[in-house]
């Protein structure tokens, strides 16, 4: 994930607050790549997240994990008018969206394309990545609440529904999933195939495992 190095006067952020970010350390490279991730929903997707990239103390990169809870469009368009899109303060955008019932991932896919914005599409849900950390599930899913029994087989779904990850991006168990959801669908088809998710090539890239530069779709 080459890039041209930033100017000096970049902006930075200030100050402390719910967005984290990973590998803050000074860096003898004249730059530092940096990710945005806008997750559209509350708890679950941005602890995963947060603790994934905590596993993965990338001096080369810099993540802030955000939340926006809404639909596809809406979730899109946050990332877009606050952030601009990849090219301003960070080299990649990524809003982690699901399916679920919202009937406007044409608009939020087409909008992302235009802004330079990869979407992480999970159908039905987010919870389907987590389900393919423990079991190679493959059969249809009606929604979250169809999703949820099999996940408590193997994690407690606490009623806010935010996971007990019991270490999923320890060992090999977040590859096993990469591995999962990628003979789930072909990628950008995501939102057309149930059960799919692109969760994979998000972490792919976070961990510096990503085979190339994605493309927006």
């Amino acid at each position: 994930m080459a890039r041209t190095p930033k100017p000096d006067g970049r902006k930075r952020p200030q100050g402390p607050s719910h967005e984290t970010e990973l590998s803050r350390e000074t860096d003898t490279r004249d730059s530092l790549d940096r990710l945005l991730v806008v997750c559209g929903a509350e708890t679950t997707e941005s602890d995963y997240l947060n603790g994934f990239k905590a596993a993965f103390k990338r001096r080369t990169l810099a993540v802030r994990v955000t939340e926006r809870p809404g639909s596809p469009s809406q979730v899109v368009r946050y990332a877009a008018d606050r952030w601009g899109g990849s090219g301003g303060e960070f080299d990649q955008v990524w809003c982690v969206v699901d399916v679920d019932d919202f009937e406007d991932l044409d608009r939020a896919q087409t909008l992302a394309r235009r802004k330079d914005i990869e979407l992480a599409v999970s159908n039905p849900c987010f919870e389907l990545w987590l389900l393919l950390h423990h079991t190679d599930h493959r059969g249809w899913l009606a929604g979250y609440r169809a999703l949820k029994p099999l996940l408590e087989k193997h994690a407690e779904v606490r009623p806010d529904k935010s996971v007990d990850f019991v270490r999923d991006y320890g060992g090999d168990r977040w590859e096993r999933a990469v591995a999962r959801a990628r003979e789930l669908a072909p990628e950008h088809t995501e939102h057309e195939n149930n059960p799919s998710t692109r969760m994979w090539r998000l972490v792919l890239t976070i961990s510096g495992q990503c085979e190339g530069t994605p493309t927006a779709g």
